[in-house]
């Protein structure tokens, strides 16, 4: 996780630098990375009192406005930590939603409404003086997590983020698969049930994979079954229970050996597995990374492990048999919240070596 990474000091790193920004729908994350994607330590501590990878600031309704603050916590950043200015060789910028890769402009980013058509790197580099790269915030992870993270020496993969939805970046040899219209990577829609009773998408339509694998498909499963069947689940969730914490609950009663809980973990794993299969008939990654909020644990949790081997025996069942796809690795992320400001970050890094 990102409070294990080792921060290093400006004097440490290795120039060229990069500036990350990873733009939510509530707060931003703003931090410097070096030639080799490794974290500067930013002067602040958390709550914990350990040293900061990136600073944090609310996400402003305006874009304009967002831009501005952005560009100060950047410069005010690179002046405390006592980085030439000549050295910061451009910022990369990772939001919500898709663009047009030719006029550089947001299509329509979820929750931030009235960003739709803003031209953001222009605007950023107007006010910055720094050139500036953006991407799907799931593809500024993915690269993270290529660079410096779990896929670190692949030659290829894919993220998937399970969380409320579930986002996805792919990164083949070394370039973020972005797509014609900027659609490219949206596997958390991908088709996986095309019956006439196949649950509904956030997006409206049935049978996509978030439907099932989300948080929020979990919660809707979980609500079904426990209507119908006997579990401890039954005594904790009712209509007050809010449908974003029913995911952990599900993982808490499935620590407490909830037969229904694991079984709802189990079959999130199958359907997950079912998306993955169609990833890799189409892109062949080397390596799939499972990151996000909904990890029941992660690798460090007996619950955890259970969900991912049961997604490596799921995929393994239903791929071509052949000794190459048989070494498919898939495995948990590893940058946690720094994901996204290190993508995008690196990818602001490829731009410019590809210039």
């Amino acid at each position: 996780m990102s409070s294990e990474r080792l921060l290093l000091s400006p004097e440490e790193g290795k120039a060229p630098f990069f500036a990350g920004v990873d733009v939510g729908g509530t707060s931003i994350k703003i931090g410097i990375v070096d030639d080799f994607g490794r974290s500067i330590n930013t002067g602040e501590v958390n709550d914990d009192g350990l040293p900061r990878s990136f600073l944090s600031i609310r996400t402003e309704p305006h874009p304009q406005t967002a831009v501005n603050q952005i560009s100060g916590v950047i410069h005010d950043l690179i002046s405390r930590l006592k980085i030439k200015k000549s050295d910061c060789l451009g910022v990369g910028i990772g939001i919500p939603g898709t663009m047009d890769m030719k006029t550089r402009r947001l299509r329509q980013p979820p929750n931030l409404h009235s960003w739709k058509d803003f031209a953001v790197c222009d605007e950023f580099t107007k006010e910055s003086g720094l050139p500036a790269t953006f991407c799907n915030d799931a593809n500024a992870a993915a690269y993270g997590e290529y660079w410096v993270g779990s896929a670190s020496g692949q030659s290829s993969m894919a993220l998937l983020t399970l969380g409320t939805g579930i986002g996805c970046g792919i990164i083949i040899e070394g370039r973020s698969i972005d797509g014609a219209t900027g659609y490219g990577g949206e596997c958390g829609h991908l088709l996986i049930d095309g019956s006439d009773n196949a649950l509904i998408c956030g997006c409206g339509q049935r049978g996509h994979l978030e439907a099932y694998c989300s948080a929020s498909g979990v919660a809707r499963r979980t609500i079904h079954l426990t209507g119908i069947r006997e579990s401890s689940l039954r005594g904790r969730i009712n209509p007050e229970t809010k449908l974003g914490g029913i995911a952990k609950i599900v993982f808490q009663e499935a620590e407490n050996n909830d037969a229904l809980a694991l079984e709802i973990i189990d079959d999130t794993a199958v359907y997950l597995a079912q998306g993955i299969i169609s990833i890799c008939n189409t892109v062949d990654p080397a390596f799939v990374v499972l990151g996000g909020a909904m990890t029941f644990g992660g690798k460090n949790h007996p619950v955890g492990q259970r969900f991912l081997k049961k997604v490596r025996d799921s995929v393994d069942s239903r791929t071509f048999p052949t000794p190459e796809i048989r070494c498919l690795l898939i495995d948990f992320a590893m940058l946690g919240a720094d994901a996204g400001f290190i993508g995008a970050a690196g990818l602001a890094r490829e731009e410019s070596i590809n210039k």
